[in-house]
């Protein structure tokens, strides 16, 4: 599926990775590879594996340059200027950007997919989901992927189908495009989100995958990978402000996450994912409690970015956090470059 996805992605120089979020612009750089450089094959050495979904191999961390929150500084700031300015300021001109959609920007829903060739797939199901979305169908823009042929009992195809506003895809197109960057991809923070869950797995052959629940201010997205195939996702609302002070309360963060794994358990028929990260707004490693790790039938950690990416010494793990997805969203290359070699 990485493939059919990102058939187009490649590694030339330094890249953008963005995030349209309401406070201003999530932005992550991805430092510049030599073309020519490529991930290594993952280690399946006993050691190697004893230490997998802890770490990414040191063999290949990819290095992240800059990771910053440009925060619009009154209401109706101009992005395009603002992201121009640092373009210009940072040297990326022409540099390659991947943007990725908010949670709150689109719909994600899943169903079964009509029985058509592949070509005629997006249109087909453009006619299904037009009563399940909140937008006229003829101004939403459509994409679809389809669930591993694992994921559904029955022996019925289902597929994800992204839903947005047209016009969300033509103002991120427009931003890109006058900032002086080029745009190769725009994501979903799920699809981005994969990135990182594909790099905890790597070199694990024993991993029944992974669990990324990332916090925001009111809510959170819990999303299940394995091997690289987005399985399950969903939001939750949840009093968690994102404040540096606030805890994540346990008892409802129990509730909402263990539903989700319950669902993937009993009505998807997969296994219990090998282990859960948390990461979002201010979240750090002493904000999962041990009433959080008792509470789960799954090991809970926190998502220690550090250990997937060579982060430059100025870059708070902080900032990290509240730029996941679209550091996520700046590693798709990377990631499709590991896949390749690893299926070669």
């Amino acid at each position: 599926m990485i493939r059919q996805l990102f058939a187009k992605a490649g590694i030339k120089k330094a890249r953008v990775g963005i995030e349209v979020q309401s406070q201003g612009l999530a932005i992550a750089v991805r430092a510049e590879l030599p073309q020519s450089a490529a991930p290594p094959e993952p280690d399946n050495s006993q050691e190697a594996q004893s230490t997998a979904g802890d770490s990414v191999s040191k063999a290949w961390r990819p290095s992240i340059s800059h990771s910053s929150l440009l925060l619009n500084e009154a209401a109706g700031a101009d992005q395009i200027s603002m992201l121009n300015d640092w373009v210009e300021s940072q040297g990326l001109v022409n540099s390659s950007c991947y943007m990725v959609l908010a949670n709150n920007d689109y719909q994600l829903l899943l169903v079964e997919a009509p029985d058509v060739p592949e070509d005629e797939l997006r249109e087909a199901v453009r006619w299904r989901i037009k009563e399940l979305i909140s937008i006229p169908v003829d101004k939403a823009a459509i994409d679809v992927f389809m669930l591993p042929e694992d994921g559904s009992r029955g022996g019925k195809k289902m597929a994800y189908v992204v839903v947005t506003e047209l016009t969300k895809i033509h103002s991120m197109i427009e931003l890109v495009r006058q900032s002086g960057l080029k745009l190769v991809a725009i994501d979903i923070v799920e699809l981005a989100l994969r990135n990182i869950a594909y790099m905890k797995e790597m070199g694990n052959t024993d991993s029944l995958g992974v669990a990324i629940v990332r916090l925001v201010s009111g809510g959170g997205t819990v999303s299940l990978y394995r091997k690289g195939n987005l399985y399950l996702s969903r939001q939750f609302q949840l009093s968690f402000g994102g404040g540096l002070l606030d805890d994540i309360p346990a008892d409802s963060f129990i509730l909402e996450v263990q539903r989700s794994l319950d669902y993937y358990e009993r009505q998807m028929g997969q296994s219990p994912p090998s282990v859960l990260y948390i990461c979002g707004e201010n979240i750090s490693e002493d904000k999962i409690t041990l009433d959080i790790s008792r509470g789960l039938n799954v090991p809970a950690k926190y998502l220690n970015l550090e250990e997937s990416v060579l982060a430059e010494a100025s870059i708070d793990e902080g900032m990290l956090h509240v730029c996941v997805a679209a550091l996520g969203g700046v590693l798709r290359d990377d990631v499709v470059n590991n896949h390749r070699s690893v299926e070669a």
